[in-house]
């Protein structure tokens, strides 16, 4: 049998001199892959040394563009970025943040416009947002709709952000003891508006409390259709006292304006020095009659991977949070049920809304009510 010599890797004298050094190098890099071509199959081997050149030209040259183009660059270390991440009410939740991370963190303001908000939100492109803040609910249809990018290997989107607070507050010139859930219904003793979230979220959980339903079984009876029309039944009964806001900005701009009575409003508008010295009234927060709700951070679905992948590694570890509730719990306060919200937030949502577009949608102020 023949035996065949290995090509030499001297210059090939039917190749054409040329000073390119990218030419010489890919030369470089095409010899001894001849001679191992050589080695399998004589005939592919003798491919044209030429030939092999051009076509790793074609595309090493792209290659070396960029890289040069790359060189020229350089990529920010992290500590040098700023993340920009979403939360409802910036100037409320903001100051309670706690946060212990070393990054750079830039909290914009969410309007608290609902699921329409979140989905322009989260499927933004390009992104410029890298984490939001949402309840748990709205972090369970958000997931649900692929608004989202997973956080775990189940596939689930959000990670615990602590807990929003909404608490039973009054008006302490003008009642004297703190009130209870069942207060808010005694409008005899204690005639008034009251100030509520228009939603059933909440609001059915509080309707069901005033009416004597412990804390611990509030959930089973809303999973029936006899405890969501006692619910219902509940709240027609103050209806005509309510003041409806749908965010935390509404509400702070009720108690800013208007002199209610009593009612549920977010914590930090209470709570914060700040806010609660540019309410209209001495209002005052019961800390026995809390709803924790649940906050969760969510990655948007078109955040790139690898900086999704960067904030996935951060909030698996200590992202900022809000306050958890204390441990016990007190006795007439409530967590709100992410898992209940998530099965029946749409279905009790327009039910709420049709009872509320049937019914007035607030009893005109006095003179007497608006000055006192």
């Amino acid at each position: 049998m023949k035996t065949v010599r290995p090509r030499s890797c001297q210059k090939h004298p039917s190749l054409p001199h040329t000073g390119h050094r990218l030419f010489r190098s890919i030369m470089r890099a095409v010899c001894p892959v001849r001679q191992f071509l050589d080695k399998i199959h004589p005939s592919i081997g003798r491919l044209p040394a030429l030939c092999l050149a051009l076509t790793a030209m074609a595309g090493a040259a792209p290659v070396s563009a960029m890289a040069d183009a790359a060189s020229t660059q350089t990529d920010p270390a992290p500590q040098d970025r700023t993340y920009y991440w979403a939360i409802p009410e910036h100037d409320l939740i903001g100051p309670i943040l706690r946060d212990s991370t070393s990054m750079n963190l830039a909290f914009l303001s969410r309007e608290g416009r609902g699921l329409d908000e979140i989905e322009q939100q989260a499927l933004a492109y390009p992104q410029t947002v890298q984490a939001i803040m949402l309840d748990s609910t709205e972090s369970a249809i958000a997931c649900a709709r692929a608004w989202l990018q997973p956080l775990h290997a189940l596939g689930r989107c959000g990670r615990s952000a602590g807990f929003f607070r909404n608490v039973l507050f009054w008006d302490t010139s003008r009642i004297t003891t703190p009130p209870h859930w069942p207060t808010l219904w005694d409008v005899a003793r204690y005639p008034g508006q009251r100030a509520f979230f228009q939603g059933p979220r909440m609001t059915l959980e509080i309707a069901l409390l005033a009416d004597g339903v412990p804390p611990n079984q509030v959930y089973a009876q809303l999973s029936t259709p006899a405890g969501i029309d006692r619910a219902f039944h509940k709240l027609n009964q103050l209806r005509p006292y309510i003041i409806w806001w749908r965010s935390p900005s509404e509400a702070y701009h009720i108690l800013q304006k208007q002199a209610v009575l009593m009612g549920i409003t977010p914590g930090a508008i209470i709570l914060s020095p700040k806010a609660r010295n540019t309410l209209v009234r001495p209002y005052q927060a019961e800390m026995g009659n809390v709803l924790y709700s649940p906050a969760m951070w969510a990655i948007p679905a078109t955040l790139p991977t690898e900086q999704a992948n960067e904030i996935r590694t951060l909030l698996l570890k200590n992202p900022p949070h809000l306050p958890y509730p204390p441990s016990p719990i007190p006795a007439e306060s409530l967590e709100i049920s992410d898992g209940f919200w998530a099965t029946h937030e749409l279905l009790l949502s327009e039910r709420f809304n049709a009872w509320l577009t049937h019914t007035p949608l607030s009893r005109p102020l006095t003179t007497e009510q608006t000055t006192r």
